[in-house]
C-alpha cells in the first residue's frame, strides 16, 4: 500500500509539472502608446526608488512550479527592472517625472510573483504583487499592484510566457506609473482618446483585449467610469478582472458598494479577490475600514482562498 501511495504521488507530481522549465526569459515591456494631456502641474518632479524589501535575497518567483525569471541575460533584478521601465513609461506618457534623488521617494516594500496549478489539465496561474509607499511633499500614499493571470499550456510551457509572465510584469510598471501620476501630476488621457478606447472595446465585445480595459483604467479620465462599471458584468473573466481592478485604479468612490457586493457575492474567487484589490486602491474611510474588518475575519480562515485574500489585503494595511 505504501508503494502504491508513493507511486501515485509521484505520478501526480509529474503530471502537474509536465515539461515545465527551470527558468523563463522575460521580454522588454512596451511603453504605453497613449500620452496624457498637458496638466497644470508642469514642474519637473524627481522620484528616488528605494528598495525596502525585507526579503531581498528571496527568489522572485515561488509556488507549485519552482522557476527563475531571466531578463537581458541574467536573473531578474526586480527593482532595477522597475526603475528602468518606469522611466520609459513616464516618458511615453509625456510626464515630467524623472528618477533620481529628490523630494519624492518610492519605497518598494514587496515585489514578487507566486504561481499555482491544481493539476496537469488546469491553468498555470500567476499572482504578481507589489507593495510600496510613495512619499511626496503633499503626503504619504500606499501604492500596490496585484495581477492574476492564467493559461493552460497545451503544447508546451512556452505558451505561458506571454500571458502569465510578460503581461503581468508590464502591467505592474504601467499601473505603478499611473498611480504615481495621480498623486504627483494629475495627468489624464484626453476625452477624445478615452472615448476612442471605449468604442474600440465595445466594438470587439467579449473578444476585446483585456489590456485595453486596463489602459482605460490608467486613463485617469472619469468619463471611463460608467463603461468600466458595465464591464464588471462581462462574460469574459479577464475583461471583468481588468474592469474591477480599474475601478480601484481610478479611485472611484461611487463604486465602493458595488465592490463590496462583489466580494460578498457568489462569483468566482478571482472576481471577489480583485474586488478586495480595488477597495484597497480606492482607500477611502469606508473601503479601508472594510478591509480591516475582512482581515480580522480571515485570520481564522486557513483555506487556500482565505490565505490568498489576506495576502491581498496586507498589500494595503
Amino acid at each position: 500500500m505504501k508503494t502504491i501511495t508513493i507511486t501515485v504521488a509521484l505520478s501526480c507530481s509529474l503530471l502537474l509539472q509536465g515539461c515545465a522549465p527551470s527558468s523563463y526569459k522575460l521580454s522588454k515591456p512596451q511603453p504605453s502608446p497613449n500620452a496624457y494631456e498637458a496638466t497644470a502641474q508642469t514642474n519637473q518632479q524627481k522620484i528616488q526608488v528605494i528598495d525596502q524589501r525585507s526579503d531581498k535575497s528571496a527568489p522572485f518567483t515561488s509556488g507549485i512550479l519552482p522557476s527563475a525569471l531571466m531578463y537581458e541575460g541574467t536573473v531578474l533584478k526586480q527593482v532595477e527592472f522597475l526603475e528602468a521601465h518606469l522611466a520609459e513609461e513616464f516618458a511615453a506618457r509625456d510626464l515630467p517625472i524623472t528618477l533620481g534623488e529628490g523630494e519624492n521617494k518610492l519605497e518598494i516594500l514587496r515585489f514578487n510573483m507566486r504561481n499555482h496549478r491544481t493539476n496537469g489539465f488546469t491553468p498555470f496561474i500567476t499572482f504578481t504583487m507589489l507593495k510600496g509607499k510613495l512619499e511626496t511633499t503633499k503626503g504619504s500614499y500606499p501604492v500596490a499592484v496585484y495581477v492574476k493571470r492564467g493559461k493552460v499550456p497545451v503544447w508546451s510551457f512556452d505558451e505561458i510566457i506571454e500571458p502569465t509572465l510578460n503581461e503581468p510584469m508590464s502591467l505592474v510598471v504601467k499601473e505603478l506609473s499611473a498611480k504615481i501620476n495621480q498623486q504627483l501630476m494629475g495627468g489624464k488621457l484626453s476625452d477624445e482618446k478615452t472615448q476612442t478606447l471605449i468604442d474600440s472595446i465595445k466594438g470587439a465585445g467579449v473578444k476585446a483585449n483585456y489590456l485595453d480595459v486596463y489602459e482605460l483604467g490608467f486613463s485617469n479620465n472619469p468619463i471611463a467610469l460608467p463603461y468600466l462599471r458595465e464591464l464588471v458584468k462581462s462574460e469574459d473573466e479577464y475583461l471583468r478582472l481588468a474592469a474591477i481592478s480599474s475601478l480601484g485604479n481610478m479611485k472611484d468612490d461611487a463604486s465602493v458598494q458595488l465592490l463590496i457586493d462583489l466580494y460578498e457575492g457568489t462569483g468566482s474567487w478571482s472576481d471577489r479577490a480583485m474586488a478586495l484589490k480595488a477597495l484597497g486602491d480606492i482607500g477611502n474611510t469606508v473601503s479601508y475600514s472594510y478591509l480591516q474588518k475582512q482581515n480580522e475575519v480571515l485570520q481564522s480562515d486557513g483555506s487556500k482562498e482565505g490565505l490568498w485574500n489576506r495576502e491581498i489585503i496586507q498589500l494595503y494595511l
